[in-house]
């Protein structure tokens, strides 16, 4: 009977024990504050260095601002490099868009290792644009007809052959936009945590800016529409988190009243809280914000490069004296 009990006992002490440092090993995963998964990314800050034909990809310090190394250096021709850099997680590959005007070329995607920086060039249709989630590839293709556009389709893309295998979704232009923005759709973000794209479209042309939030999950293609305030630019977080710039502008006061970084709810297009208000509220337009999912931080390029810490608030500056710009993170996962 004793010999029962003490069995029992030293089960049940065991159990408590491996509970415990499960406990504890849970807690230490999340005591940064960056909510870490096993999925947890790395992040890689990248620039376009140069100009014209002369063109070069560097690696950059995210915390001072300098170039670490150079990514990719193109070779001398005629060509447009669009600042699509997309991570293919499957094939551990950086796939960068451009068209080049030589010979005929036209449009080509680079696709790139990680790691060994070896290159395969494979001939593209002419996507507006270019993104990839979780083993597959998306694309805008523009549907035009006698030069007016007629609609901007989003498209899953082969990322062997670049050809176009279906279409996943019509956005088609909007009556009373401007000439210049048919359809309202320019960007596209990928998260990892949910799965889904996001596609930032503008409907009231209220100071151009955007106002509708598309998610569509990458698998299914489900979608839903999420109303949110006008922004000039947006990023997609962890775990389903969303920044925006913001800048208010006040038609009675006729002038700007508000210009900063905000959490905006995902799910209800809400503001969550201000991350950072700047003091000159006209210092810069088309600013562009990106994320650094690595260390939880935002980067926007203001004239002045500031980094700001999602969680904490805290911010620094980095030094952007080399000239770079078009500035995009990666997240490796």
């Amino acid at each position: 009977m004793k010999q029962t009990e003490s069995k029992k006992l030293k089960s049940y002490l065991k159990s408590t024990l491996l509970i415990t440092l499960s406990l504890l090993l849970f807690n230490c995963s999340n005591d940064d504050g960056n909510e870490n998964t096993p999925s947890q990314s790395k992040s890689k800050l990248l620039a376009i260095d140069g100009m014209g034909s002369d063109l070069k990809i560097v690696e950059v310090n995210p915390d001072r601002g300098l170039s670490i190394s150079t990514f990719l250096d193109f070779e001398p021709m005629q060509a447009s490099v669009d600042f699509d850099f997309t991570y293919f997680n499957t094939t551990n590959q950086l796939f960068i868009r451009r068209n080049v005007y030589e010979n005929g070329i036209g449009p080509q995607i680079i696709k790139v290792n990680i790691d060994t920086r070896e290159e395969i060039t494979i001939s593209s249709e002419n996507y507006s644009t270019i993104i990839a989630g979780n083993g597959k590839l998306f694309g805008f293709e523009r549907i035009v007809d006698n030069t007016e556009l007629k609609s901007i389709n989003l498209v899953e893309i082969d990322p062997e052959n670049a050809s176009k295998m279906s279409t996943i979704e019509i956005f088609e232009a909007i009556e009373s936009a401007p000439s210049n923005d048919k359809t309202g759709i320019s960007g596209i973000l990928y998260s990892y945590d949910t799965n889904e794209l996001l596609i930032p479209r503008r409907t009231s042309f209220v100071s151009n800016a955007i106002d509708q939030l598309i998610k569509i999950n990458a698998n299914s293609g489900t979608k839903k529409t999420v109303n949110i305030n006008h922004y000039e630019s947006i990023t997609v977080g962890r775990n389903g988190r969303i920044f925006a710039v913001k800048r208010t502008y006040d038609p009675n006061l006729g002038e700007f009243t508000f210009y900063g970084i905000v959490e905006v709810n995902i799910n209800n297009g809400q503001e969550i809280e201000i991350l950072k208000e700047f003091d000159n509220l006209n210092s810069f337009s088309d600013s562009e914000i990106i994320y650094l999912s690595e260390t939880n931080e935002v980067l926007v390029d203001i004239g002045t490069l500031y980094k700001i810490n999602v969680n904490t608030k805290t911010e620094s500056i980095l030094d952007n004296s080399s000239g770079f710009y078009s500035y995009r993170s990666i997240n490796i996962y």
